[in-house]
């Protein structure tokens, strides 16, 4: 089978080293990233080899910095700034003061504390809208615990559904020269959509974490426990916590309320040293920051990166008006560092923050809009509890239970942030590449390990709902699904370490 992958990205490194020698971001590195997420080959060429590549008549050529995408049967034309939009949705600007209120009150974020939510690029008044069938407030919104209205939420992911909007050129450019595309359905064959539910152990009282506990099992769900400092629960609801199927983590204290619970490398650190030591386990994959504290842009990420913390998941919001999707996905994505460090990817995954304590700090209508968001999206729901609130009020511990219930409904499994982490980085090993011939399409598989129940997905031009497909060779289940409004060869295969290779061919 050719190695030749059918898409290239075609970069001028010149242009690139300019730009960093500057202290500019390149913003356009991302394309990559963007492409990577869903495993679609490529290969990154310079300007010289284009023109050879395109003669073959069976590539995609990207320009990333020109906003074109270019074929044999023509051009198409997107917006070049669609890259730095994406990063800066997701990772906002950087954050040194608080950032500015909604207009309506309901996200008073100028409180002080430096926060993820002050770096919001979103715009309150264009980017958010009141949950269906709730009455919109007159006037300043009243911030209170619980809510007494439904403010506006952030309903959609925007930089997600920007994702989309450049795919949806990529994959109409290949059918359009008749190439067939192949790509990895973000989690396992037959699944939509997933979500994650974390736990905060804010105050640390034992007591109510068993009532965590309980309402965790009611619930049905694993969760990831992320553990604060300073402090501790007994040595029984921390072990408890393990035995019960629960993550362990770390919840990093920047609030100023310690010794060590400031901003800095030194103080996070510490801290992981102490949640090893409390939880008795030295690989802590996953963090999320007490009250979303954030500063900077890029150099959260640089420290867990070199502390290693594989899974970040602070990025979400501190306000009731700030829920749903403030930072644009429910996707795990890679972030990149800034200019200094040549916009290079970093090795840690961010798992996006909807919101938390459902019926207290968020109100019980913005539940089926992200649900429903997510599943639209194929991405992952992430709902955040305290048991502080599970134990002492009855209608949040009722909320988590019927978030759990109504996630099943839309065949939604939920997950651990460890395990989301695994899935990611074992699917992000797997290459693919596709050939026909008479009738047939061979899909080779490379994968650096083994990928259990994984989706292959083929963009075959033309792809009819009816269609037929036998499985030749390899051992794999064929079948047309719907993934982003697209119909799609679905190869439901077991993947080993190494590479395989299956054959489809049509019926009838």
């Amino acid at each position: 089978m050719s190695s030749t992958s059918p898409i290239v990205v075609v970069l001028d490194q010149e242009i690139v080293a300019a730009a960093h020698a500057a202290g500019e971001n390149a913003w356009w590195l991302y394309c990559t990233e963007v492409l990577d997420h869903l495993r679609l080959p490529y290969t990154v060429i310079g300007p010289e080899e284009a023109a050879g590549r395109l003669a073959t008549g069976d590539v995609v050529a990207v320009y990333p910095h020109e906003g074109r995408l270019v074929t044999s049967a023509g051009e198409t034309a997107f917006d070049p700034g669609i890259w730095q939009r994406i990063v800066e949705i997701q990772q906002g600007v950087p954050v040194e003061k608080d950032g500015t209120p909604a207009p309506d009150g309901s996200s008073p974020v100028d409180d002080g504390l430096l926060k993820c939510d002050d770096g919001i690029t979103l715009s309150y008044v264009t980017d958010r809208a009141v949950p269906p069938g709730e009455a919109t407030v007159e006037g300043e919104f009243p911030h209170v615990y619980p809510p007494e209205a439904a403010p506006p939420m952030f309903h959609q992911a925007m930089a997600d559904r920007l994702r989309l909007d450049f795919l949806a050129l990529v994959f109409d450019a290949a059918a359009g020269v008749n190439l067939v595309l192949p790509w990895l359905h973000y989690w396992p064959a037959g699944v939509p959509a997933v979500a994650h539910m974390s736990h905060d152990s804010d105050g640390n009282v034992s007591e109510q974490a068993a009532s965590g506990l309980d309402v965790f099992d009611q619930a049905g769900v694993k969760v990831t426990w992320c553990h604060c400092f300073p402090g501790g629960y007994t040595p029984e609801i921390v072990a408890e916590i393990a035995a019960r199927g629960h993550e362990q983590a770390l919840h990093y204290n920047a609030m100023g309320d310690a010794d060590i619970a400031s901003w800095g490398w030194p103080q996070l650190r510490a801290q992981y040293a102490w949640a090893q030591a409390l939880t008795g386990r030295d690989g802590i994959v996953s963090n999320k920051n007490h009250y979303t504290r954030w500063e900077g842009w890029d150099e959260f990420f640089l420290w867990c990166e070199r502390i290693g913390i594989q899974i970040d998941q602070s990025r979400g919001p501190s306000k009731q008006g700030n829920v749903g999707f403030p930072f644009g996905s429910c996707h795990l994505w890679f972030p990149i560092a800034g200019a200094a460090e040549l916009n290079r990817r970093i090795d840690v995954l961010e798992l996006p923050l909807h919101t938390q304590d459902l019926a207290w700090a968020s109100h019980i209508s913005i539940r089926d809009v992200i649900l429903d968001e997510v599943l639209a999206l194929h991405g992952v729901a992430h709902f955040l509890f305290h048991s502080a609130h599970l134990h002492t009020k009855p209608d949040v511990a009722e909320a988590c239970r019927q978030v759990a219930a109504e996630a099943r409904r839309r065949g939604m499994p939920w997950w651990t942030s460890e395990q989301l982490n695994s899935w990611e980085r074992g699917r992000r090993g797997v290459q693919l590449a596709v050939s026909s011939a008479d009738g047939e399409l061979r899909v080779e598989i490379t994968a650096e390990q083994a990928v259990k129940g994984a989706g292959v997905l083929l963009a075959v031009p033309g792809l009819a709902e009816n269609a037929a497909f036998v499985v030749v060779s390899g051992a794999a289940r064929a079948s047309v699904v719907t993934r982003h409004g697209r119909l799609l060869l679905e190869l439901a295969a077991d993947l080993p370490a190494g590479t395989s290779s299956f054959t489809v061919r049509p019926t009838g």
